[in-house]
């Protein structure tokens, strides 16, 4: 005679079996993801420390008896709405000028245009990285003596305020191979432009 309790008991001890089964083998699976994550990590870690001690993030270094000097020259005066000309010029300070970086920051919500065709020696590089940010990069050497110009447009939004508003800007550069420290400089000359009423 047959017993439907027993067959029930069968059925689960049988179902439970291979819940086990399957528990078992995720559990594996789990235990493996963790050592291939952590091997990752430590991976990650012993190249990050090699890196470092191969090359070393120097400090900008002090600057050469000669630096470049980079020089601003701007408008004084404009209307909302105008576009005008900004020119940087700056002269390489010493034999083996390379890997040079000219940023110029607009007023926020104004906005500039670049062009390799407007630097001389021309630029490697000319991009914007924000809308009021202007790049240009050369990649040199170069020898001491050499005099650069770096021009950009700067267009005033149409509902500028009257006011002052000012220009900031560096130029960073390596004179001696790497991992030898860079060095920069604050953009002179002039600062501010006035928006009339």
């Amino acid at each position: 005679m047959d017993n439907p309790g027993l067959e029930a008991e069968a059925d689960m001890d049988s179902t439970g079996e291979g819940s086990l089964r399957l528990n078992r083998e995720l559990t594996k699976v789990g235990v493996w993801a963790l050592w291939i994550v952590l091997i990752g990590a430590l991976l990650a870690i012993l190249v990050g420390i090699g890196c470092q001690a191969e090359f070393p993030v120097e400090p900008p270094g002090e600057l050469p008896d000669s630096p470049g000097q980079p020089v601003r020259e701007l408008a004084a005066l404009v209307e909302a709405g105008d576009e005008f000309e900004i020119t940087v010029t700056f002269t390489s300070p010493d034999d083996d000028f390379h890997a040079i970086g000219l940023t110029e920051l607009a007023p926020a919500g104004w906005n500039v245009t670049v062009d390799v065709a407007w630097t001389d020696p021309q630029a490697m590089l000319a991009h914007t990285p924000e809308p009021e940010r202007a790049t240009y990069i050369w990649e040199g050497p170069y020898p001491a003596g050499v005099n650069f110009t770096a021009v950009y447009k700067v267009k005033v939004p149409a509902d500028a305020e009257p006011g002052t508003y000012t220009f900031s800007g560096s130029l960073k550069y390596y004179i001696e191979p790497h991992p030898a420290p860079s060095y920069e400089e604050a953009v002179t000359g002039d600062v501010s432009v006035t928006v009339s009423s």
